[in-house]
Order: C-alpha cells, then sequence, then structure tokens
C-alpha cells in the first residue's frame, strides 16, 4: 500500500463506520496514568494471577492470605483471529506459541460479535470453544456473549458477511446450516453464550473470603443495560434473548428480519433500547449517562457496567466517577484498523495488621483489610494504562 493510498483507505473506513455506528436493529412491522509495559501483570506470566484465586500469596501469623483475582475482557472480534490472538497473548491469556491457555484461574469475558466483517469465523469459535475447556480444567473461566452480530446472522442478516468467511464454510447453505439450531455454531451459541453475565471480582466461595464480605461484581453486555431491563434481571434477559435467538436459528428460510411469532418481548429485546442495541451509555453526555448507569449498576447490584458495540478507535472510554461505564469497542478487526485491546481488572483483598488498639475503638473481633481494584487498559503496541485505581479499607 503506497503512503498516498493509507489516508484515503482510512477515510474510507470511518466513513463506513460511521454509517453503521448509527444504524440500528432491523425490524419487520411483526483520569488515566501511564505505566511502563509489564507494570500491569498477566496471568500466568509471572506473579500470582495464575493462581490469585487459591490465595497463593504470604500469610499474616493470623493466618489470614491476600486473595486476587483477574478478569479480562475483550469486544468485538469480527472474524480476525490474528488480532484476536495479538490481543490473548498481550493479555497473557495463551500462549506465544500455541492457543493454549495459560492464564490459570483468570476469567476472559468475550462481549460479543464474533461474526462478521473478517473471514475467521469458523477458527474463532473454535478457539473460544477450546479456551472455554482449557480454562475450566485450570480453574478459570471463559464467558461468552453474543452481540448483535451473532443475532442478526441467526436471522438471516448476512449483510457484513465477508466472501472468505462464505467460503471457509464450504457455501451459504453449509453455512446456515451450522448457524441454525442443528448446527455446531447454533448449538453453541444457545448452550455456552448469553447475552448478558455478572461476574465476581473475587471467588464468592473462596474460603479465605471474611465471613459476611461479599465481592463486587461487573456486569458484561454487548451494547447496554438500561435501568429498565436491569430491573428485570439478568436471567430476564437471557431468556427473552435467548428464546429470539433460537426462533431465528430454527427458520428454514430465515429473511432478515424478526420471525413472525415474535413476541412484543423479544422485539423490544432487540430494539434499540435493548441490550443489543443500546448505545446510550455511549452517545448521551456524560452528566446525563451516569445518570443512567447509577440506577442500572444499583438494580444489577454491580460496580461496574462493561460494554463493547460503540466503537471508540483510540482508546477504551472510561465514564463517571468510579468508572460505573467501561467502553471498551476499539475495532480490533482489521476491518477497522483500530487499536488491538484488552481491559483487565485486578483485585485484591489483602488483610492488613490490626492492634488491640483498634479493638478498644470499637471494632470488636473484626479484622482489617484493604480492597484495591486496578482497570488497566492493554494496548498493542502502546504501553499499558491505568483507567482507574479505587481503594478502601475495611473492617470485616
Amino acid at each position: 500500500m503506497s503512503i498516498l493510498s493509507r489516508p484515503r483507505l482510512l477515510l474510507l473506513a470511518l466513513l463506513a463506520v460511521g454509517l453503521y455506528h448509527f444504524a440500528g436493529p432491523r425490524i419487520s412491522l411483526f483520569a488515566p496514568v501511564e505505566l511502563a509495559q509489564g507494570d500491569v501483570g498477566g496471568g500466568g506470566g509471572g506473579g500470582d494471577h495464575s493462581t490469585g484465586s487459591l490465595g497463593a500469596a504470604k500469610a499474616l501469623k493470623d493466618g489470614r492470605r491476600t486473595i486476587s483475582k483477574r478478569t479480562v475482557a475483550v469486544a468485538d472480534l469480527h472474524g480476525d483471529l490474528e488480532h484476536a490472538l495479538n490481543v490473548f497473548r498481550m493479555a497473557s491469556l495463551v500462549s506465544s506459541t500455541s492457543e493454549s491457555w495459560i492464564a490459570g484461574h483468570d476469567t476472559l469475558v468475550s462481549t460479543g460479535d464474533i461474526v462478521d466483517r473478517g473471514d475467521d469465523t469458523i477458527k474463532l469459535y473454535r478457539l473460544f470453544r477450546s479456551l472455554r475447556m482449557q480454562s475450566k480444567q485450570a480453574g478459570g473461566e471463559v464467558r461468552n456473549l453474543v452481540g448483535n452480530h451473532e443475532v442478526m446472522n441467526a436471522l438471516g442478516d448476512w449483510r457484513y458477511v465477508t466472501k472468505g468467511d462464505i467460503e471457509s464454510f464450504g457455501g451459504a447453505a453449509a453455512r446456515r446450516t451450522a448457524m441454525s439450531t442443528q448446527g455446531w455454531i447454533g448449538q453453541e451459541w444457545l448452550r455456552d453464550y448469553n447475552v448478558t453475565t455478572t461476574v465476581p471480582l473475587l471467588p464468592p466461595d473462596h474460603p479465605g473470603l471474611p465471613k459476611g464480605y461479599t465481592p463486587p461484581s461487573a456486569s458484561f453486555v454487548h451494547g447496554g443495560i438500561t435501568p429498565a431491563y436491569a430491573e428485570r434481571g439478568i436471567d430476564e434477559i437471557n431468556r427473552i434473548a435467548k428464546s429470539l435467538l433460537r426462533k431465528g436459528l430454527d427458520e428454514e428460510r430465515p429473511s432478515g428480519w424478526l420471525p413472525p411469532d415474535t413476541t412484543p418481548e423479544e422485539q423490544a429485546v432487540w430494539s434499540e433500547s435493548g441490550p443489543l442495541w443500546y448505545r446510550g451509555y455511549a452517545t448521551e453526555d456524560e452528566p446525563e449517562a451516569c445518570r443512567i448507569a447509577e440506577k442500572a449498576t444499583s438494580a444489577l447490584g454491580v460496580r461496574h457496567l462493561v460494554m463493547g458495540h460503540t466503537p471508540h478507535f483510540d482508546g477504551f472510554v472510561m465514564r463517571c466517577p468510579s468508572a460505573e461505564i467501561l467502553l471498551i469497542d476499539t475495532g480490533i478487526s482489521r476491518a477497522y484498523g483500530g487499536e488491538q485491546s484488552a481491559l483487565v481488572i485486578d483485585f485484591e483483598l489483602v488483610p492488613l495488621p490490626s492492634s488491640k488498639q483498634d479493638g478498644d475503638r470499637g471494632h470488636g473481633k473484626q479484622e482489617l483489610w484493604r480492597e484495591t481494584e486496578t482497570l488497566s487498559a492493554l494496548y498493542r503496541g502502546r504501553k499499558p494504562k491505568v483507567l482507574k485505581r479505587l481503594e478502601r479499607d475495611l473492617w470485616l
């Protein structure tokens, strides 16, 4: 590619993204701190992250140990295996020479839109299937979510499917079979994927947790969860959305539109205010977005709302005083040419020495702990950036 052609290509790409950015679903009438590379740790590459959820740190004299866990999130891989592996390796999730899970007890969350815009649909879904199994054996986990593009493909809306992707399946008919209730991808979507998930930032059943302590959680979704949907709860959101997904996958000749037997609640979940398409946390001005987020986080019982869907090519967008909103779609795929990125949430509960005087001050038999959460952005070829560090001392 010549030097002169690069700006033109970038302009065309941005125009294309802009057109899609403001598109909605098809519905029928029926404070940052930069750190040097390596200061933001990876799982399995040294340190305690690969075994952190087991409390491998040195114990205090009273037997208490530091308990830590790492949660990594990626968004919108859009058919690009090479860039996905770049991100996973950068985050020390998989080996630098293979596709082996090396992240121990870490949790990886993919917020959907694995499909479309690139040719590597089969390879990416097979990779995630393998990582789900490998991580489970290591004591970690991979949580997969569907995005609007997974549901679009189920409905037969293939506007963003590439020729190379169709050829990789052996043709359009074979691709549709794979993305049906009888096919391996369709079955995985129904069995192994959700629309939203809530991830505790420490294992709630860890035996070393202080009595009565509940670790904070983060909510993950592709588009965004409004307060109205938050009040319904994640089980209800997943039930409705997966009912729609199943109907799309079950159609013999999908039209690209909602199936004729779509219910009103399924139409609503597929609307612009539904969890697969909602962009308000990205598009509203910050005071209004944070007001909405406060209601949603309260209803969900979470500390953060993490979502993809709306691309920001220069890096993650963090909004609100305690990072209640985290927008992590940076256009990882070569279809966009944005940042190859991963969000890392490092969480630690550290026991602190306490004295007799502390007991005399009314703490009784309670013990002192320090809760520390560090939200970091990893970008390929750039220094990691600490987005936010939250810390508080607790008597437990």
